[in-house]
């Protein structure tokens, strides 16, 4: 089963972009946004021939997921970009518990299962956030690193691809050969409709992104994360674009949304979305 546009169409306000197949739907919808798509086009995949995640990796996107990226134009400097990976996140912790799965969040950008006694951890949903920056497309990485002589604080963003798979109605080894742990909504609760699940993504996506936007938002968006965080109290390993790695214990979720690791040393390092390249289990 996959997402019927028609149908999509009827349940949101904003307009649908549907693709039987394509590369990836945040290349489709930066080129919407580049020919004048409004805020909040939804563009879906039924599926993804070449997905990725933050730093570039395959993302398996087969039939039956809800494979989606949202245009967001959006009052956000360049330097709080990562806001909207925490709103990506929420959307879709929120649209797994309308259907009944209690999803947590994977710091910075996975949204995961957890089993029962904790011991391990599926992947149900990825976020991937694409900003254009002065015209210049910057994704998992640093703005600094992208564009030299720009400072973040002031740099334009022209509009963002808010990217979120979520592995809806297939089964988990449809997914293929994985590295890691992966789990789908057909898995935690049966069958799915992928089209309501799509519309449910949609709606939560406006109120998170439209509310990062504020300050008043924002802390209610980190203490959302707070709450719903799988990484916090866990000892990680965080390789960085712009410095050694830091390996340590998850102690705190910062006001900007950075992730706090305490060192064996006592020594804390707040590490945002932008210099995080990987973050592992230590």
């Amino acid at each position: 089963m996959t997402v019927d546009p028609a149908a999509l169409q009827r349940q949101v306000s904003a307009p649908v972009v549907h693709r039987e197949t394509c590369p990836s739907t945040n290349d489709i919808a930066r080129a919407e946004a580049r020919a004048g798509a409004t805020d909040g086009t939804f563009v879906i995949a039924d599926e993804q021939t070449a997905g990725r995640g933050r730093t570039g990796n395959a993302w398996a996107s087969p039939p039956g997921g809800v494979w989606s990226s949202t245009v967001v134009r959006a009052d956000i400097a360049a330097s709080h970009v990562g806001r909207l990976t925490l709103a990506g996140g929420l959307a879709a912790a929120d649209t797994a518990a309308s259907f009944g799965v209690d999803a947590r969040l994977k710091w910075p950008n996975d949204v995961v299962v957890a089993a029962a006694d904790g011991s391990d951890q599926s992947k149900l949903c990825g976020v991937l956030t694409e900003a254009v920056i002065d015209e210049v497309p910057v994704a998992g990485k640093p703005v600094g690193s992208v564009l030299p002589e720009t400072d973040p604080a002031n740099a334009d963003m022209s509009f963002a691809v808010l990217g979120v798979g979520v592995n809806a109605a297939l089964d988990p080894d449809s997914l293929g050969d994985l590295d890691r742990a992966v789990t789908t909504l057909r898995a935690e609760r049966g069958a799915v409709d992928p089209t309501a699940v799509a519309a449910t993504l949609h709606e939560h996506l406006r109120t998170w992104v439209s509310r990062v936007q504020t300050a008043g938002g924002m802390d209610d968006a980190v203490a959302a994360v707070r709450e719903r965080s799988a990484t916090l109290g866990k000892r990680v390993r965080v390789t960085r674009f712009d410095d050694d790695p830091v390996t340590g214990t998850a102690v705190a979720i910062d006001d900007r949304g950075a992730l706090v690791v305490e060192r064996p040393d006592g020594a804390r390092v707040h590490v945002t979305e932008g210099v995080c390249q990987r973050l592992r289990r230590a």
